[in-house]
């Protein structure tokens, strides 16, 4: 574990100059077959066209993340003041130049009419973040600059005017951090990579500007990285943002997050975002990774935090905490069989030590609904936490989030994509090899050279398609998942990026479907909801093989507007329309981060495109979705389990005299015995184990399934 912590202390050395976010420690992936087949996946979506085809800003030789890693740099602006879109980005408009900070205005086609650097200075600059003020519609900007000459980094400040209702004519620049910065006993601090958030005030016809930096210096021993958080605030009004009046700063830090800091026996890497209620509240959300500093043992502990300022950012910091463990299982090997399938180390993995976990989620964003819960995307991997440290599966990961509920101070799980089916009794979270009913057994197995293979479905929901790259810093440098604000109408978007299919492309197999088409692009994923994140849709996939309108373009750095536009119903659906900003990467992967395979950076394009959508009604059964309906069906016993040759089996219809159908599925989901019949309250079957033809079926795992009136029950017995 010692050796892997120095990934991050070589990329150091690399980004010195770049300052990108750095990268955890690695873990090993589970051993498994590497010939399992995928699953068939379906690409049903929300029906899409686009209103701007993808177009180019300008071009980039700055090939990594286009904005804040925590933020959306693509803000709608609304249709009362004018309409279209501002956004910001860096830069590198030639090589040997510097990376710079850049603004764009977008007129309500979709069209830019402006594109420039922000300040124009002689430093290096980065990672910019934007939010408009909702009273006067004034775009607001924050980044970081330097080093200068004396090696000093600043975190910055502007806003854009609007001089004759004009974009383009910013504010003297103001600075919010002069690092480094003094903080308890350590006069190093270095705060940067900004986020930005505004609320309200406590001060009448204000509002209040919160700006979140992370430290890039880390005090814990061996080097080992732990961005503690710095939150600068101020007041302002309209009049102050138009002519550019000098704002007066407060600062908050997390005593925990500063502790953690400076731990010499513990290591705690914490990956949050933040965002502001309308009540005063701050929240900064996500989760961290721990483990022992001198052997680089895990910490088992609640690992999803919840920091919580209240006041308008004066009041004391509170902690709230939860596991992101969500149950999984380990299914057989091959059918019948009680050996399970994932193993370490050639033994199998207990049912009760594989969970899905929050994991490889620096780059999410936050967001607060109207009754104030908070929620945070991330990606969950499917994860064996071995003696010493976690080991996962790097194509069994899917996006959730979490939602925090300060009502009752709740933490509750979402499946954005894949999701589990609702009719699954067996399991509340998706598992990719049990998406079709019998639930509890695999859904299919390919037999093939004389071994069985698990058929599972695929995901690596990352924009580039190789883990090696970057020294294995790959899945933590690149990934991102942002969610757009919830608009008046409750619709909202879920935007991220998968590489599933040219990592099959990449690494052929004879038990992977054949997606060499899809060689040179990742996916663009996004997921809609019309109900403010109680449902979710499948995603749309946009990539340059299927989508016309990306033909020649490597899409990288999908980012959401943070507001889909409403623009009416069509056959009782809502329409909206949404913005996305991306990079088109000539070379694919990022040459700018340090060490890489790619060479030196040939650049790409800064690109702007726009789809109207029609955000599906999802399938509500009551209108009260914590009803459920009385069970009129059940299996009330199945005995003896495990059975030899005779299997009594008590069955109950509560309802009135009513038909029914009993089925026996093997472990493949195969249909092995029926029977049918009109019964009321109690009654027996019998089993044999055998099939419908009398045959003596095989010692393995069964599924009784009871169905009536659009109910099913279902129970698992052993045949040996």
């Amino acid at each position: 574990m010692k050796k892997l912590f120095l990934l991050g202390l070589c990329l150091i050395i690399g980004l010195a100059f770049a300052l990108e976010p750095l990268p955890e420690s690695v873990s090993k992936p589970i051993q498994r077959h590497q010939s399992a087949q995928d699953a068939k996946q379906s690409r049903e979506a929300p029906v899409f066209s686009f209103s701007k085809a993808p177009y180019s800003l300008m071009t980039s030789y700055y090939d990594f993340m286009l904005g804040g890693v925590n933020s959306l740099p693509l803000r709608t602006i609304p249709d009362a003041a004018g309409g279209g879109y501002y956004l910001t980005f860096h830069a590198i408009s030639f090589p040997p130049a510097l990376r710079k900070v850049f603004y764009a205005h977008l007129d309500p086609a979709g069209n830019m009419t402006d594109c420039q650097e922000i300040m124009g200075s002689s430093l290096s600059e980065g990672y910019p973040v934007m939010d408009l003020d909702p009273a006067s519609g004034i775009p607001i900007y924050a980044w970081h600059a330097g080093p200068d000459s004396l090696g000093i980094m600043r975190v910055m400040f502007t806003c854009d005017p609007l001089i004759d209702g004009i974009p383009g004519s910013f504010a003297p620049a103001q600075i919010i951090i002069e690092n480094p910065v003094e903080l308890g006993d350590t006069a190093d601090n270095r705060f940067l990579w900004p986020q930005i958030q505004i609320g309200p005030s406590p001060n009448p016809n204000m509002r209040r500007l919160y700006v979140a930096t992370r430290n890039a210096i880390t005090h814990v021993p061996d080097g080992y990285l732990c961005e503690n958080v710095m939150i600068a605030y101020a007041d302002f009004d309209s009049d102050m943002l138009r002519t550019g009046a000098a704002l007066s700063w407060s600062y908050t830090t997390v005593p925990e997050l500063d502790q953690w800091n400076h731990d010499t026996v513990n290591y705690r890497r914490p990956q949050l975002s933040f965002n502001v209620d309308n009540s005063g509240n701050i929240y900064l959300t996500g989760h961290h990774y721990a483990s022992e500093i001198e052997y680089g043992d895990i910490i088992v502990e609640e690992d999803l935090d919840i920091f919580i300022c209240p006041n308008y950012g004066e009041g004391a910091w509170s902690w709230t905490r939860a596991y992101s463990d969500l149950p999984s299982w380990n299914p057989p090997e091959a059918p019948g069989s009680y050996t399970g399938f994932f193993k370490v180390n050639g033994q199998p993995i207990p049912d009760e030590d594989m969970n899905w976990k929050m994991y490889n989620s620096p780059n999410h964003n936050t967001i607060v609904d109207s009754d104030g819960r908070v929620h945070t995307i991330g990606l969950w991997a499917l994860m064996y936490r071995a003696a010493l440290m976690y080991e996962y599966l790097d194509d069994c990961q899917t996006v959730k989030s979490f939602v925090y509920d300060p009502r009752d101070q709740s933490v509750s799980f979402q499946e954005i994509y894949p999701q589990n089916d609702p009719d699954n009794a067996f399991t509340p979270y998706y598992q990719p090899w049990d998406a079709e009913a019998p639930w509890g057994v695999p859904d299919s197995y390919t037999y093939m050279d004389g071994d069985y293979h698990l058929d599972y479905e695929r995901n690596f929901p990352f924009p580039y398609w190789d883990i090696g790259q970057h020294e294995e810093g790959m899945r933590y440098l690149y990934n991102s998942q942002k969610l757009s604000k919830i608009n008046d109408q409750d619709m909202m978007v879920a935007v991220w990026q998968d590489s599933q299919l040219a990592r099959q492309a990449h690494i052929p197999s004879a038990f992977y479907p054949d997606t060499s088409a899809f060689i040179s692009t990742s996916e663009i994923m996004i997921c809609v909801s019309q109900d403010a994140a109680e449902s979710w849709s499948k995603p749309i996939r946009l990539n340059n093989i299927e989508t016309p309108e990306l033909a020649g373009i490597k899409p990288m750095w999908a980012c959401p507007a943070d507001l889909v536009k409403y623009l009416g119903t069509r056959d009782g659906k809502k329409i909206g329309r949404l913005g996305l900003l991306f990079y088109d990467d000539y070379t694919w992967g990022s040459c700018s981060v340090l060490p890489n395979d790619f060479g030196y950076p040939d650049g790409g394009r800064v690109m702007f495109t726009e789809l109207e959508i029609e955000f599906p009604d999802p399938s509500i059964g009551t209108d009260d979705p914590s009803y459920e309906l009385p069970a009129i069906c059940s299996i009330k016993a199945a005995y003896p389990n495990p059975f030899k040759d005779q299997l009594n089996i008590s069955l109950e219809l509560k309802d009135a005299s009513q038909d029914y159908k009993f089925k026996i599925y093997n472990v493949k989901g195969q249909l092995v015995h029926s029977a049918a019949g009109n019964a009321k309250g109690s009654f027996e079957l019998n089993w044999g184990g055998r099939d419908a033809k009398g045959t003596k079926l095989p010692s393995g795992i069964y599924l009784l399934s009871l169905s009536t009136k659009g109910q099913q029950a279902m129970r698992k017995v052993i045949l040996y």
